[in-house]
């Protein structure tokens, strides 16, 4: 059940990446696809938060996609639709071969955490995100926003930058809160 799954929110991805018909979607997909965990990659470490699984970064991207073009919808907020997908889609691409399986000395994974984090590039969480995309793809403004800005005021400088933020991109509240809804009511399995 899980390998379908899994098929099927890269299909879906995949294709939602390529609908967007941006110069470079080929070379970043095909990247995602055949050099990256991406599609199989849990979108945390611990059991209990979100996409704690294999296939979880997919599942919380597409999770993200639906709540934030419902958003921007209810809103008419100014965002493309192409941007809504890129910024959906590829906004915890800093996870991308982060996450490596907890394995037990009996071989077994571990339950309590079964993956551990390996980041050679400890870079901030959305900036590393438009890092690595951006060496494949080039992104809007309002891409790079956006995915920079997703964790709000859990990451650091928010305090310091949200007024700033706000006014150039106001779509970046709602981009958090579907991130945020997507990790604490659609993403978490029990």
């Amino acid at each position: 059940m899980r390998e379908d799954m899994i098929e099927h929110n890269r299909e879906s991805m995949i294709a939602l990446l390529q609908e967007t018909g941006r110069e470079g979607i080929d070379c970043l997909v095909e990247w995602l696809d055949k050099e990256t965990d991406y599609f199989t990659a849990p979108a945390s470490s611990r059991p209990g938060y979100h996409g704690c699984h294999e296939g979880g970064l997919a599942e919380h991207s597409l999770n993200v996609y639906t709540l934030f073009e419902q958003k921007v919808r209810q809103f008419n907020l100014d965002v493309k639709p192409d941007e809504i997908v890129i910024a959906s889609l590829l906004h915890d691409a800093c996870k991308i071969g982060q996450y490596q399986p907890n394995v037990l000395k009996s071989g077994a994974l571990s339950e309590a955490k079964p993956y551990v984090i390996e980041d050679d590039f400890p870079l901030g969480h959305g900036e590393k995100s438009v890092y690595v995309v951006s060496q494949h793809f080039a992104l809007t403004q309002t891409e790079v926003l956006l995915m920079r800005w997703h964790m709000g005021p859990f990451d650091e400088a928010w305090e310091q930058w949200e007024p700033r933020v706000g006014k150039a991109c106001p779509s970046v509240y709602a981009f958090h809160d579907a991130d945020m809804e997507a990790s604490k009511y659609l993403d978490v399995r029990g």
